[in-house]
């Protein structure tokens, strides 16, 4: 079996040198430009022809390609460059988010390791155990390392390419010319089959008020006080809209990821405005703007009732929608398949947390694509009350470094299979292209 062959040649001191080496590469958004240098190497260096592709100033997608041998489908194995932390943030003391490795038993620790460099270390041991296996697939193996996936965006002061992320690397090795069959997207799931992610809008909520001396701060409005009781109001709404909006089992969730109002070096002043920065998850079977006009009515709502005295005001500056496929997919039951031989444990396919991935893009580009990966809290039904949380929360990022291992076989056993398929049998399970209706086809 394939499985075997794979998983008795990846070498796991090229795992632990991977991972120790991208660790200490800092790659957060908008600076993505060593690690993607390093990846066109490390591809290189398992037989793939590299190469950078640019997008602006020092950002760009990573991009190896192994060449099939005849008539098979290509399977694009795709993960983002950029972590969530720079790796030197104060407030972040755990050992996992330092752009250093740490080793403790099976457990490898460091920034960006969990999300997502992990995969990228399953990837070139996979090809390099499946070369070394004597072993090539009928279409082309593409493997590649994307900028900006993380949930950051412009707003306000915030501008500019620090900024611009949100899937926005994977859109552009899209729509430039690489393109593939099946996708795998080595996201952190625990290693469960993952058929979608919810979506996700951003609003910024702004309250008023009037700009006042202490000495008569009682007799005025203040923007602070104004968002306290709107929010207030605005959080006995919010269970309301999670219990609506489950989906597979997901609960999903609503965010207050930031509070500015007044002024720090001016406190004998009230606040002439407040903004609150929110975050709302939504099901891939609703519409971003529902889910705005929604949040815009609930708003307002809590302002009347808790008597907020001037206008609010609510803006948004991110709308992505969600994305699933069917858990009998091809790509799906290939990993499915693979996970079970490699593992020996049967994990039926989940949809993820309440995160975005890059399988939002992917689906809609006509890329069927299945989340996988090592780390990260498991996929599927999550409980508001027992469910598990962020594991990094605490000590920052960690990966096991057993599965990475078994992941670099899954990846390859999951592409053995799909090369199963001729690229006849391929077209035909397809349906129309998302955005193409059946009868636009006649």
């Amino acid at each position: 079996m394939v499985a075997d062959k794979i998983l008795n040649l990846v070498d796991r001191q090229l795992v632990v040198d991977l991972a120790s080496e991208m660790i200490s590469i800092p790659s957060s958004t908008g600076n993505e430009g060593d690690m993607a240098r390093f990846l066109v190497r490390a591809f290189g260096e398992v037989g793939c022809e590299s190469r950078l592709q640019t997008i602006y100033d020092d950002r760009h997608n990573a991009i190896g390609r192994l060449s099939g041998t005849g008539n098979g489908p290509t399977v694009l194995l795709s993960g983002h460059l950029d972590t969530s932390a720079r790796g030197d943030e104060e407030f972040l003391v755990g050992k996992g988010w330092k752009n250093h490795p740490v080793i403790e038993g099976d457990r490898i620790w460091g920034n960006g390791i969990c999300n997502m460099k992990h995969a990228f270390v399953s990837y070139v041991a996979g090809v390099d155990a499946m070369r070394r296996a004597g072993i090539s697939f009928q279409g082309d193996l593409i493997l590649a390392g994307t900028a900006g996936e993380i949930e950051v965006a412009p707003v306000d002061e915030f501008q500019g390419q620090r900024y611009h992320s949100h899937g926005m690397g994977l859109r552009f090795l899209l729509i430039h010319g690489v393109t593939a069959d099946f996708h795998f997207l080595g996201e952190p799931t625990g290693q469960v089959p993952s058929v979608g992610t919810m979506g996700s809008v951003w609003a910024k909520v702004t309250t008023r008020g009037q700009f006042a001396h202490t000495a008569w701060a009682d007799k005025h409005v203040n923007a602070i006080d104004e968002m306290t009781l709107l929010w207030n109001a605005v959080t006995e709404w919010i269970p309301h809209y999670r219990e609506k909006n489950i989906y597979m089992g997901v609960w999903p969730q609503v965010n207050r990821g930031s509070i500015v109002g007044g002024m720090p070096w001016r406190a004998s002043r009230t606040a002439s405005t407040c903004s609150a920065y929110v975050d709302l998850r939504f099901p891939p079977n609703r519409y971003p703007i529902d889910v705005q006009r929604e949040f815009t009515d609930a708003v307002q709502e809590a302002a009347k009732k808790s008597n907020v005295q001037l206008p609010v005001e609510v803006d948004f500056y991110v709308s992505r929608p969600g994305t699933r496929i069917a858990e009998d997919h091809l790509v799906v039951e290939s990993v499915v398949g693979a996970h079970h031989q490699v593992t020996g444990n049967l994990v039926p396919a989940a949809f993820c947390p309440p995160y975005c991935a890059d399988a939002i893009d992917a689906n809609r580009y006509g890329v069927p694509t299945c989340i996988y990966g090592s780390g990260g809290a498991p996929s599927g039904p999550t409980d508001p009350a027992t469910g598990p949380g962020d594991l990094r929360a605490s000590e920052g990022e960690f990966v096991s470094i057993t599965d990475m291992v078994n992941a670099a076989a899954v990846y390859i056993t999951a592409a053995a299979t799909l090369n199963e398929h001729d690229l006849e049998t391929v077209a035909a399970t397809r349906g129309s292209m998302p955005g193409v209706t059946e009868t636009d086809l006649s």
